[in-house]
């Protein structure tokens, strides 16, 4: 009986990404049946873009292709997953502080792997206390660095990100910013089954402090509420620039998000030394060693 009661759930746990997708499909997700870390890499991740766009950018600069790829606050390791995903050679190392979030990971992201997954390795720890192997890529995206609130406490993870990476390393940091970004405001995206609302809770101008919600809304009227909270500090891209030349890194570049032919967001990042007054905007800081 253990057996096979341990059989069903394995099987359980790869097919979770499935049922949720045919529940999206079928308009029947809500908030008792749908799982949030689902809903988060649906509505919020796009790894296979990135992953395109690390390469990419990585071998404009060193003219190789990267081949080893740290993804700090991994949360449930998409982006490490899709990484070993799109090529045989290639080897990631995802870090987190939350044990339940990296044994979702494991179960729903790596085990689909197959023989790839021995090519993904998953530890829980600060960031900041992890320095090798070093890496190709660092990548700490979805804003999470930010949670680093300090001059002094975002110096000493930068500095652990140089001595983290090869000789011929590329840190990637994600930011966003504009005037819309420090009202409090509600922002709701439909994605196929439910809905997504980024939500400003509040800003403190004076510490730049910025408290964010995520909640999920389902088609039979149920919310997922505070599914995902963040208290962080909006830095700025000139501020984290200089800081991040202070600690060592050769260069800094600055990808800045496209518009498409109606003014609206294209999804597209290209190289910018003036970005646009938008009001909100996203942008990814290349800093390379």
């Amino acid at each position: 009986m253990t057996v096979r009661t341990a059989g069903r759930r394995k099987q359980h746990d790869v097919d979770l990404k499935t049922r949720q997708q045919e529940l999206a499909a079928a308009g029947q997700l809500t908030a008792r049946n749908a799982d949030k870390h689902w809903l988060y890499e649906e509505s919020v991740q796009n790894a296979e873009y990135e992953v395109g766009f690390f390469s990419r950018v990585f071998k404009r600069e060193y003219g190789r292709r990267p081949t080893f790829l740290r993804e700090d606050f991994c949360g449930t390791a998409l982006l490490s997953c899709g990484w070993v995903a799109a090529r045989s050679d290639h080897t990631a190392l995802g870090i987190d502080l939350h044990g339940p979030t990296l044994t979702w990971g494991r179960r729903h992201n790596v085990a689909p792997l197959g023989a790839g997954a021995s090519r993904v390795t998953l530890i829980q720890d600060d960031v900041r206390n992890v320095q090798g192997p070093p890496a190709d890529v660092l990548a700490a995206t979805n804003f999470s660095w930010w949670g680093f609130k300090n001059r002094g406490d975002l110096a000493g993870y930068f500095s652990n990100c140089l001595a983290s990476l090869r000789p011929e390393g590329m840190l990637v940091l994600d930011c966003y910013g504009g005037p819309e970004a420090q009202i409090p405001q509600e922002e709701e995206r439909e994605v196929e089954g439910f809905s997504y609302i980024w939500d400003q809770d509040g800003f403190n101008p004076i510490t730049q402090e910025i408290r964010c919600l995520i909640h999920f809304d389902f088609p039979d009227g149920s919310r997922m509420q505070r599914a995902y909270r963040y208290d962080w500090r909006l830095w700025s891209l000139p501020e984290t620039r200089e800081l991040l030349a202070e600690v060592g890194f050769r260069k800094t570049v600055i990808y800045w998000e496209t518009a498409d032919r109606d003014g609206e967001p294209s999804g597209i990042f290209r190289p910018s030394n003036t970005g646009d007054l938008a009001p909100a905007w996203v942008a990814y800081i290349l800093a390379y060693r």
